[in-house]
């Protein structure tokens, strides 16, 4: 039956306004309900659903429209091919069905579990350009009416629409989160010497990511490697007083889970699930959650879980993405105030403090065929202020940093872990612009040196361009060499210390950089050190004609006799400062 001319641009008028509504409403939870509101409306329907696939596996129904216009909100999920919804998704192609139990594809458990009487209904799918994206369908045209030709061609048309709309607010939300995240991880940094406890730390962080993820309640466990078992830091939804009482064994329940696999976990039915301990003491209130494993270099430190979404939908792929990203570098966060802390706490105990200044040197540097290194490393104690890092990029292409925290000792030691942590957990852009990277790091470490100060010098290493890309933060200027015949030029590139003065920005320049040249970077102390009696001081004229003296020998040899010098020079090997040289030969 063909509508007449005035209904026909009636609806027609109606879609446009429907159009507009919707692509102005980038928020999804509210759109997803509009959008079968309008379909319903349109078709003159009893009900409507929109499944949306997900992740190119499934699709899934949060929010359906009853008969009465009231809002069904229950999880529902279907394979590709199940039921008219499932082969619609399947096929690409719409469906129009006048009497749905007579159609062998039609699948009645919907039904069953909502208690409605599905009779008519037009499924069609939601395209983005060519990729499907989910499926629209409604049920049921009022007055027992049958849904016509005219029905089809106008919900296609609303498709189109809803379609563009949804992808818009997927973008949106996409951009959004991208954007939270990079504020909350910043604000972990800030934490990486906070006074704070780790209870304390951790209560404030599980806040932070409840807001952030638009959850209301979750739960950050600490692992215990020696049983094998996870105990809470700080949870919202459990008491306070319960989480002594509480150990979860590596394997057991959802978190146990994810402990023992170190995997992320996305459930979106918990009633579902078996690993679903629905004995425990304290339930979940959602039937959805997210979980992620704490790791830092291969130590699981513990397990994140977050459930109950304010929006009471359930979580999806993109949350999971954003609670995985979270808990890298949240592992990072945690792992850094538990070293603060242990030095702190241990002040007198500098063989542990040495252990972990340890962990932070590099034991091997990255294995390159157009690179070689020497180093010489010696603290003023036990522990110092001086650190340098090589690290393999992309594309041929390595970092290379030394760095110099004024002061030495333990003081020096727990802000240079703290500066090397969080250098270590910049974006790889960043780490790819040597200005961008010091004056990202003075932004962060800018007021959080207690009065101490950072100079550092970095550069890129680009093995297939034969350069070196570099920046410096009031370091000691290194030297390019070339060992065959050319003269030893020091590299001039200024830029001022790190830490003591707000939004610095940082020049960096390009040099030359080929086989057979050699860097030679190091700390003011080898270029001050003295006699006991004062009378003598190895300056850096000395610095300079041991570097050529020592051209001949390979760069490790070359770093040791660069210290012998020194040492030999002033009649003492006891330096007054914490001493680094860093060699990088291109061969």
């Amino acid at each position: 039956m063909s509508l007449d001319p005035q209904t026909s641009l009636s609806k027609f008028r109606s879609l446009l306004h429907i159009s507009s509504i919707l692509n102005a409403n980038l928020d999804l939870h509210q759109l997803l309900p509009l959008i079968m509101l309008y379909s319903k409306d349109l078709l003159e329907a009893e009900a409507s659903s929109l499944f949306l696939l997900e992740n190119e596996e499934f699709l899934y129904c949060e929010v359906a429209l009853g008969e009465k216009g009231e809002i069904i909100q229950q999880y529902a999920r279907l394979e590709l091919g199940e039921g008219i919804v499932g082969m619609v998704a399947r096929e690409k192609k719409p469906i129009a069905l006048e009497d749905a139990y007579k159609d062998p594809r039609f699948n009645a458990t919907m039904d069953k579990r909502t208690g409605f009487k599905t009779k008519s209904l037009i499924c069609v799918p939601l395209f983005v350009e060519e990729r499907l994206i989910g499926t629209l369908e409604v049920i049921n045209k009022t007055n027992n009416r049958i849904f016509d030709a005219s029905d089809l061609e106008y919900l296609i048309s609303l498709s189109e629409v809803a379609a563009t709309a949804i992808q818009n607010a997927n973008t949106k939300d996409s951009l959004d989160k991208r954007i939270l995240e990079l504020s909350l991880l910043y604000e972990f940094e800030k934490l990486s010497v906070s006074e704070k406890s780790l209870n304390e730390l951790g209560k404030w962080i599980l806040n932070r990511v409840l807001e952030y993820l638009g959850a209301s309640s979750g739960t950050i466990y600490l692992a215990n490697a020696d049983k094998q078992e996870l105990s809470i830091l700080s949870a919202k939804g459990i008491p306070e007083d319960a989480y002594d009482q509480i150990k979860v064994p590596y394997g057991t329940g959802v978190s146990g889970w994810v402990a023992e696999k170190r995997e992320s976990l996305l459930i979106h039915n918990l009633d579902l699930d078996p690993r679903y301990n629905k004995l425990a003491p304290y339930k979940f209130e959602s039937k959805s959650l997210i979980s992620a494993p704490l790791v830092f270099q291969e130590e699981l430190l513990g397990v994140i879980s977050i459930n109950n979404k304010v929006s009471g939908y359930a979580f999806q792929h993109s949350d999971l993405d954003l609670l995985t990203n979270i808990a890298a570098r949240l592992s990072s966060t945690i792992k850094n105030a538990q070293l603060f802390h242990q030095i702190i706490d241990t002040g007198k105990e500098l063989n542990r403090a040495k252990n972990i200044m340890k962990k932070i040197m590099p034991s091997i540097l990255p294995n390159s065929n157009g690179l070689s290194y020497g180093v010489a490393h010696i603290p003023l104690e036990q522990v110092g202020g001086d650190f340098y890092d090589v690290t393999e990029l992309e594309d041929s292409k390595f970092s290379i940093l030394i760095a110099d925290i004024s002061g030495h000792g333990l003081s020096a030691a727990v802000l240079a872990a703290m500066a090397h942590m969080v250098l270590k957990n910049f974006e790889p852009d960043i780490k790819l612009s040597p200005s961008l990277f010091l004056t990202t790091l003075n932004h962060m470490l800018y007021g959080k040196l207690a009065g101490n100060f950072l100079t550092a010098f970095y550069g890129i290493i680009d093995l297939k361009n034969n350069t070196l890309l570099c920046a410096n933060a009031g370091h000691n200027a290194p030297f390019l060499l070339d060992k065959k015949d050319s003269p030893l030029i020091q590299l001039d590139v200024k830029g001022k210390i790190l830490g003591l003065i707000p939004d610095l920005f940082y020049e960096e320049k390009k040099f030359p950089f080929a086989p057979g040249n050699r860097l030679v970077m190091y700390t003011d102390g080898i270029t001050e050190h003295m006699s006991k009696d004062h009378n003598k001081r190895y300056d850096e004229d000395l610095f300079q004609k041991a570097i050529l003296k020592s051209k001949t020998l390979d760069s490790q040899n070359s770093a040791d006799d660069l210290i012998q010098a020194a040492r030999e020079y002033v009649g003492t090997n006891d330096f007054a400062d914490d001493v680094t040289v860093l060699l990088v030969d291109r061969i």
